[in-house]
């Protein structure tokens, strides 16, 4: 009965350290359609997305913020509650607060940007909705 016990103790710490790692609410294999200007995007379920590509400038701030993958003719996304927290520290807040914010949440997962849809991976979403 000891050495149970003795096995239960790891086991336990690696389940706590497992549940207490900040872990991306963005869930990657939930999928949404968007549709932005002529073209189809896939984005994470429960994020928001602008109706129009990133422009030079938008590409060259994820960047810097570590969302390397963006590229021309993508959109950005953003979890819902991060949207919110990052307008209202654009609104109240500095600056750096909020390039910060933008820095934590895309390490986090929670911000990024998704590539068009090819017409036939389009065509092959909508068969597979059916």
């Amino acid at each position: 009965m000891k050495r149970v016990n003795l096995l239960l103790i790891p086991a336990a710490a690696v389940l706590f350290s497992a549940c207490s790692t900040a872990q991306p609410s963005v869930a990657p294999d939930a999928k949404t359609l968007k549709k932005a200007g002529d073209k189809y995007y896939l984005v994470p379920a429960n994020t928001s997305s602008p109706s129009s590509a990133v422009d030079d400038k938008v590409i060259a701030f994820y960047h810097k913020i570590g969302v390397a993958e963006c590229q021309k003719g993508d959109i950005t996304w953003e979890e819902l509650k991060t949207a919110d927290r990052i307008n209202a520290i654009m609104r109240n807040g500095s600056k750096e607060e909020g390039i910060a914010l933008y820095k934590k949440a895309a390490k986090e997962g929670k911000v990024g940007c998704a590539h068009p849809l090819s017409n036939e991976a389009y065509k092959a979403y909508l068969k597979k909705k059916k």
